[in-house]
């Protein structure tokens, strides 16, 4: 086992422990403070469960967090010239632990440390280290301000990215290599409710790097902490429609410029590279008794594509990126709890433990369908260049056993068809596995 799947288990254990002192601790008397205040799992605008903690505890501070354990047992021989791990990894561990403070009743303190491993076998490996670190200020219902390192309001899962809240073992598809999850930037949002049926968000942000860009993943590998002055600012508005009872509708976009005033030499004269990009994104969630549907859509645009080929272009000027002028995807899925139809007219004694509780138990069963190409369009002078290119049609369908609300096991098998012709076969018809928690 690699050192980074011992760190990742570890961390498990020590989460693991603190919540079940929590649970001894509330047998014991329920005056005790507690040192892991028990989730609430309700969720602020742009965060996810653990993530909100902070803004619904009884306390002045709170830990929480997330982990998850994600391994590929069937993985075919990779063709090394793809390049990019995103697309073929075999294992990824992800742990993140979440502090926040509340200064004032209206001004609150939250922060993220999160490191991701992915592994190709034991012949390619890359981690990541992820920041969020930002203040809220709750002035009134309808308006509230975020600043700092946060997560951007866009698509469904970079606001439900915990392991517990979407089915699959690892994100779709659609909302990796289309909408990039997680994705963090620096910046100002404000938000709030219009009504009781209606909120809003719109946060202003630094943009993308286009530099880093990979043809597979389009602007995926943009992303990055950076601490410096924004060489423009992009902008990320969304709105959202709670009036009927357990649907919600959300749509979101994002406006920028990625090119962070990058100067190329075309015919020996200096020119900017742009790299706007527009994306759209719109969702929809719907819960009924034990069934769950969720369906997401999204559309993107880049320009500069054959100016980004020449800046993402090697040490020695050769490889540069092909990237699609416009990508989409969607996926529709459908997932049910068939717990309480195997447990119907028997009785079932409490047990539980910081591991399970027989009264949280889960037994869900999924399906989902993705479609999605990351070069829908491509710039003219660059459509016979070699590229890696995501022209999928992906059918999942898995299962998810919560041990208890926090704690789940997922496996799911896909069958992938890429489209593209040049396909060099990253990865064909896998099967998932994982573990993941929240605390």
């Amino acid at each position: 086992m690699s050192k980074q799947a011992y760190l990742f288990i570890l961390s498990f254990l020590i989460s693991a422990v603190g919540v079940g002192q929590e649970h001894q601790k509330e047998a014991e008397t329920t005056d005790t403070l507690k040192t892991i205040e028990k989730l609430k799992y309700k969720q602020q605008p742009g965060l996810a469960l653990a993530a909100s903690k902070i803004f619904f505890s009884d306390k002045r501070y709170s830990i929480s967090g997330f982990g998850e354990f994600n391994f590929i047992p069937i993985q075919d021989n990779v063709n090394p010239e793809v390049g990019d791990l995103e697309l073929y990894y075999s294992s990824l561990y992800r742990y993140a632990t979440f502090f926040g403070y509340r200064l004032t009743d209206k001004l609150i303190w939250n922060s993220e440390f999160q490191i991701e491993f992915l592994h190709y076998k034991t012949q390619e490996s890359h981690h990541e280290i992820v920041i969020e670190a930002f203040f809220d200020y709750l002035f009134k219902d309808y308006l509230k301000a975020r600043i700092g390192f946060y997560p951007l309001t866009i698509g469904y899962v970079n606001n439900n990215d915990e392991p517990v809240m979407f089915y699959s073992v690892n994100r779709s598809e659609v909302e990796r290599l289309i909408t990039p999850s997680t994705w963090i930037e620096f910046g100002a949002m404000f938000y709030g409710n219009i009504s009781p049926s209606w909120s809003y968000a719109l946060g202003f942000s630094q943009g993308l790097n286009s530099k880093n860009y990979l043809s597979g993943t389009w602007i995926r590998q943009g992303r990055e902490i950076r601490f410096d002055l924004p060489k423009s600012i992009s902008i990320n508005p969304q709105l959202n429609y709670t009036g009927v009872q357990n649907l919600t509708l959300s749509a979101s976009g994002y406006y920028g410029n990625s090119g962070q005033g990058e100067i190329i030499e075309i015919n020996e004269k200096p020119v900017e590279v742009k790299g706007n990009i527009n994306l759209y994104s719109a969702y929809a969630k719907y819960d009924w008794k034990n069934f769950r549907l969720v369906t997401v859509g999204t559309y993107g645009k880049l320009s500069d594509t054959e100016k980004l080929f020449e800046l993402t272009k090697d040490e020695n000027g050769e490889n540069g990126q092909v990237l699609g002028k416009e990508v989409f995807g969607y996926l529709m899925e459908i997932g049910v709890d068939i717990m309480p139809y195997l447990r119907r007219g028997r009785s079932i004694p409490v047990k539980k433990s910081f591991l399970f509780d027989t009264h949280e138990m889960k037994l869900s069963v999924f399906s989902r369908y993705e479609r999605l190409n990351t070069h829908k369009k491509i710039e003219a002078a660059l459509e016979d260049l070699p590229r890696i290119e995501s022209d999928m049609d992906i059918w999942t369908i898995g299962l998810n056993f919560n041990t208890r609300e926090n704690i789940v096991l997922k496996a799911n098998y896909q069958y992938r068809l890429n489209k593209f012709t040049g396909d060099p076969d990253p990865r064909k018809n896998i099967i998932e596995t994982g573990i993941g928690f929240i605390f």
